[in-house]
């Protein structure tokens, strides 16, 4: 009677048996943590704002402004008398941002420049302010008998500066220089007034060139004058 004999293989368990799982992939190095700045981003966070309040501040501003009357095409000489017709091109209708401080003439005060005169040169182009314009409503003065008018120069600083309006008043003063004789010192008379002379037209501008109206019988004085002076007459 045979016996059935059975014979166990011992197995050794290899290397791979304590290895464990395979990693997925290669090992990573420690990375540090990042630096957290609040600093700068609250300062992204201020120039955001400041640039959107700037954009709000030019729309602001570009949104006020106002229409304002220009010279057109053509200098208008000083004295000249003004139309204020929006048709006949003597004027024409500019937009600018508004400015307390500038008094513009407005568009829609065009109609209230008709028969005033200019007593300074306006250039093409240029915007109109109330400051260059005569008080007066019409460029004619009336004289009375024994008046002549005559032009005249008046150096800067002798006359009132922005303060001279067609028809107004003024106090004339003469300085005459005699040359001495044979090398002598010249002589000066010193100012003397020549009376009340009344302004008809002019460009204040540095040495002004005016037209006054002046008694006929100081006009070779004033003319032989070597300098001339103005101020204001009041009442």
């Amino acid at each position: 009677m045979s016996k059935d004999r059975t014979t166990s293989a011992t197995v050794t368990p290899g290397p791979a048996a304590f290895a464990g799982p395979a990693r997925a992939g290669a090992s990573r190095l420690p990375t540090a943590p990042r630096e957290r700045k609040p600093a700068l981003a609250a300062l992204a966070v201020l120039l955001i704002l400041a640039g959107a309040l700037a954009t709000m501040l030019l729309v602001s501003r570009s949104g006020n402004r106002i229409s304002v009357v220009k010279v057109g095409s053509a200098t208008i000489a000083a004295g000249s008398k003004l139309d204020g017709d929006p048709n006949s091109g003597q004027f024409v209708e500019a937009s600018v941002a508004a400015d307390s401080s500038i008094k513009y003439v407005l568009w829609s005060q065009l109609g209230d420049l008709k028969g005033r005169v200019t007593y300074n040169t306006l250039v093409h182009d240029s915007l109109i302010t109330t400051d260059m314009l005569g008080d007066q409503s019409t460029g004619k003065v009336d004289l009375p008998p024994g008046t002549s008018l005559m032009g005249i120069q008046v150096k800067e600083g002798h006359y009132p500066n922005g303060q001279m309006s067609i028809g107004d008043k003024y106090s004339l003063y003469t300085n005459t220089v005699t040359q001495g004789a044979n090398a002598q010192q010249n002589t000066s008379t010193g100012w003397i007034l020549q009376g009340t002379v009344t302004l008809v037209g002019g460009d204040n501008s540095g040495t002004a060139t005016l037209t006054i109206a002046v008694p006929t019988d100081k006009v070779v004085t004033i003319a032989n004058a070597s300098d001339l002076m103005l101020t204001k007459t009041y009442g």
